[in-house]
């Protein structure tokens, strides 16, 4: 059972490794902080029940630490490893009048290159564009 969770947590360790960073999420709620909170707190408590099992000296019961249910950290390792490798989009592959529409053929790339520029633009830029968009003359 150990083998196998460590087998689990090596997948989770290389998946936070190569999820991208988002950069407009603030760090703390990023998926590779909270990934990897959890996995700190799996791994300390079962440092912690180890030790105790060790001790025989000690009088209390410890709880016993939260043990991964395999085959659903498995499923989840699989459909994140699906996520990483964009293999949705190779197999169901978007449709170009769904992403370039008729009446406004850019509006999805525009979308991308705003996420893109809002993680890095700064408080006076930000309130530059926020009246820009105000005051439209068209």
């Amino acid at each position: 059972m150990s083998s196998q969770q460590s087998v689990v947590l090596k997948h989770w360790a290389r998946i936070i490794k190569q999820w991208p960073v988002d950069k407009v999420r603030p760090e703390y709620v990023s998926f590779q902080k909270v990934m990897q909170d959890h996995l700190n707190k799996v791994a300390a408590s079962r440092a912690a029940a180890q030790n105790v099992k060790a001790n025989n000296e000690v009088l209390v019961t410890p709880a016993e630490p939260p043990q991964m249910n395999q085959q659903k950290a498995m499923k989840q390792i699989n459909a994140l490893y699906n996520l990483l490798d964009d293999r949705f989009v190779k197999e169901f592959p978007m449709p170009a009048q769904t992403r370039h529409p008729q009446s406004r053929p850019t509006h999805y790339d525009d979308i991308v290159k705003e996420m893109g520029e809002a993680a890095t633009r700064t408080w006076l830029a930000s309130t530059y564009n926020r009246i820009r968009g105000m005051l439209r003359f068209s």
